[in-house]
């Protein structure tokens, strides 16, 4: 068994995004998503819309619910969403019981219906469970939730001499940063080593280097013109390095 650990924090309290806030605005079409997060194209287009089951005799379900169904198109927390679910899948949790565990989250604690931004997750590559549901103290945290278990609880403790920490959720949530006691609002991609950032609201939410507002679409389309990286970084006034990552990161998409 595995053991994959968020560092989300649970948050019972967390409001009901809507377009009033612009992290919940469908703006990034499933291909260009698919790329951000380095995730296959129909990989996503399955997680966001569903697809046909095999006999075409009925629809899997999409597993992340707040896509815009008539533009296809992924709002920022969906990109977050997608982010953390891929978290998941890395570490082997099948599918379904993933869309099982959330569906249980979404039905039994409706005040957080979007899970995947706010339990602390682990998974012993089989389930998903969640930590922190019965409070904050440490011997509650030592009790686990099973969500793809319709709730069943397990003792973290009883399970201890069968896991080994692995870390996949661990890894991904470094890479989105926010205050933990709010949504988030940026996402550094998986290969963007923290210097590229995408956040809502700067540059529409497409990649930048991290802390300015410099695109790194248009860096990689002057050095695709024929600018070298030291005559980059010298006009923008940042270094070579982060001018090579973000060259190397429009290069992998």
């Amino acid at each position: 068994m595995t053991h994959a650990k968020s560092s989300f924090a649970t948050r019972k309290d967390a409001a009901v995004p809507t377009y009033a806030d612009r992290r919940a605005l469908p703006v990034y079409s499933i291909e260009e998503a698919a790329g951000y997060l380095r995730i296959p194209i129909n990989t996503l287009r399955s997680w966001t819309l569903g697809r046909p089951k095999a006999n075409r005799r009925g629809y899997y379900e999409p597993v992340l619910q707040f896509i815009d169904q008539d533009l296809r198109r992924l709002s920022f927390y969906d990109l977050v969403e997608a982010h953390i679910l891929r978290a998941a899948v890395d570490q082997n949790v099948p599918l379904q019981q993933l869309k099982r565990g959330l569906a249980y989250l979404r039905e039994r604690h409706r005040d957080s219906p979007r899970p995947l931004l706010t339990y602390d997750f682990v998974t012993d590559g089989k389930y998903l469970l969640v930590e922190g549901m019965l409070g904050a103290k440490n011997k509650n945290r030592d009790v686990l939730l099973n969500a793809s278990a319709h709730g069943q609880l397990e003792i973290s403790g009883l399970l201890v001499e069968h896991l080994r920490l692995i870390k996949g959720f661990e890894n991904y949530a470094k890479l989105i940063g926010r205050d933990r006691s709010k949504l988030p609002d940026t996402l550094f991609p998986k290969d963007g080593h923290k210097i590229i950032s995408i956040t809502s609201g700067v540059f529409s939410g497409r990649p930048v280097i991290e802390g300015t507002r410099i695109p790194t679409s248009i860096v990689a389309q002057r050095f695709l013109a024929g600018e070298q990286p030291a005559a980059l970084a010298k006009d923008y006034r940042i270094s070579k390095a982060k001018i090579e990552a973000a060259i190397k990161y429009e290069q992998a998409a």
